[in-house]
């Protein structure tokens, strides 16, 4: 994600291949090139070659279709046969991953073949077996999408995960003020300043989203939820996409009028061109008109919600509000954040202000547990930059922080970790609510299977990895020790601040 080149991951056969199903998700949904390789059991058993069965899992662990685990996750996989090709099938296997729509690949390797002797390995230059080049926007299509937001009275903006190519971001902030658009953008990947007064939060977007005229999407995989709320039936919609279809994605039917394959870094600066040449001055005085309308109402938002934040300084529990609206004080604007605070992310998108292309990233998926092993890669791709990771509870624990912990201090490898601890899954706990609000566990407060409560002492398992932990409950003390929480990383040491808020 930092670095935009393809990872490698190895893991112990089939265990070890479901062991990180979920991650796998997330590299799928989040479109994150991973060269994922996984040892095969031997085909052998009377030591015909070297790697022979020797061991009993040798038998437990052989799968009909090792590979068949994954397929649907994965862009392509393949089974190593011969120790002659294995330069070639790793080549291919860069080669996938790392072009748009980036992916995971699949490699498995039998034993025997990785011990047998290779006399010779010529290695296949990368220049020749580089990823694809991305596609521009059709001339034709380009130009007619940019008459019709030209000509928008309600212009829309929905942004997903276009910043994962940072030149775009000025691109769309460019083309949203030509347009007068207020912009919706996904948490994936920064791609548009959550500090632009143009910039409207999930929540206030349903209100434009039924009012606009016209929709631009770019790179959005889920735009809108439509029973919630959905454009309105005469609104022209426009998606632009490496991936517009979304075959990996069996009931995509977000409809659209202008459906173009494209770059979104190279289509969007093309249309920002058209729309800037096809407007009208009666077009560019109504578009200077709805900016100001959107600005000052989005202004008028940010004035209430900082208001709220404050309110809730002396809040004992302490608020999530307060805990976000401190986290964006210590923060500078150059960190890396890595968001998992799940439904705590609206508080995250309001009060942490995030302005610069690569500095705000969520998984894309949906598998939790993501954000610190996550950090540790940010880091070593980042090695000067400020890592924080942000995270509930439950996700902290799904994260494997012992593990982590200890790689941080084997490895030399500082990040902070907030976490929004309020002691329960809350994402469940809410769809609970939602489906059945007079359920057995509303009426006797047991939520069975959600609550992590009482809380375990998660600054004390830091510190059983020498990474600096503290616990805080107390709301004036929440920003001191955020700061003794970056001090801690600034002098290389991993830090874990425990934040206990109101249980929901």
């Amino acid at each position: 994600m930092i670095s935009g080149r393809p990872q490698v991951l190895l893991v112990h056969v089939d265990s070890g291949t479901l062991a990180v199903g979920g991650a796998l998700h997330n590299a799928q949904r989040g479109r994150i090139g991973m060269v994922f390789c996984a040892g095969r059991a031997p085909y052998t058993f009377e030591g015909e070659a070297a790697g022979s069965k020797n061991l009993s899992i040798h038998w437990i662990q052989e799968q009909t279709d090792q590979g068949g685990v994954v397929r649907g996750f994965t862009k392509w996989d393949y089974e190593v046969r011969r120790p002659e090709n294995l330069q070639h099938v790793m080549q291919r296997a860069f080669q996938v991953a790392g072009s748009e729509p980036c992916g995971p690949t699949y490699v498995t390797l039998p034993r025997e073949v990785l011990m047998a002797t290779m006399e010779t390995a010529v290695m296949p230059s990368p220049a020749r077996h580089a990823p694809v080049t991305t596609p521009h926007a059709d001339p034709e299509r380009l130009a007619e999408a940019a008459a019709i937001l030209a000509s928008a009275s309600k212009p829309l903006i929905i942004i997903g995960q276009a910043g994962r190519h940072p030149e775009v971001v000025s691109h769309i902030v460019e083309l949203a003020e030509l347009l007068g658009a207020p912009v919706i953008s996904e948490p994936v990947r920064l791609s548009f300043p959550n500090t632009h007064p143009l910039a409207t939060s999930q929540a206030a977007g349903a209100g434009y989203l039924k009012e606009a005229d016209t929709i631009l999407l770019v790179d959005s995989d889920v735009p809108y939820i439509p029973v919630n709320a959905k454009p309105r039936p005469d609104a022209q919609i426009i998606s632009i996409d490496q991936d517009p279809v979304k075959d990996s994605i069996p009931l995509w039917v977000f409809p659209t009028d202008i459906l173009i394959q494209a770059d979104s870094s190279k289509a969007i600066p093309a249309l920002e061109f058209e729309v800037r040449k096809q407007m009208t001055a009666a077009q560019s005085a109504a578009a200077e008109s709805r900016s100001s309308s959107v600005s000052v109402a989005n202004a008028q938002v940010r004035e209430e919600r900082q208001q709220v934040a404050l309110s809730k300084a002396n809040d004992n529990p302490i608020a999530p509000e307060w805990l976000a609206y401190c986290i964006g004080k210590v923060l500078d604007e150059d960190a890396i954040l890595l968001n998992e605070s799940v439904t705590n992310g609206a508080h995250v998108q309001a009060y942490v202000p995030r302005s610069k292309p690569g500095t705000l990233y969520g998984s894309g998926g949906s598998s939790l547990g993501w954000s610190m092993g996550a950090a540790l890669g940010a880091k070593l791709a980042a090695p000067d930059r400020t890592v924080a990771c942000l995270v509930g509870d439950g996700a902290f624990n799904y994260g494997a922080p012992t593990a982590v912990y200890w790689a941080a201090d084997k490895y030399k490898i500082p990040f902070l970790t907030v976490i929004f601890n309020n002691q329960i899954h809350n994402a469940p706990k809410n769809a609970l609510r939602g489906g059945y609000p007079d359920s057995y566990s509303e009426r006797t407060d047991n939520f069975l299977g959600m609550e992590i409560f009482p809380s375990p002492e998660y600054s004390l398992l830091a510190q059983a990895s020498r990474a600096y932990g503290e616990m805080v409950d107390d709301p004036q003390q929440v920003e001191a020790a955020l700061r003794r929480g970056l001090e801690r990383v600034a002098a290389g040491q991993a830090a874990v601040i425990d934040v206990r808020l109101a249980r929901p």
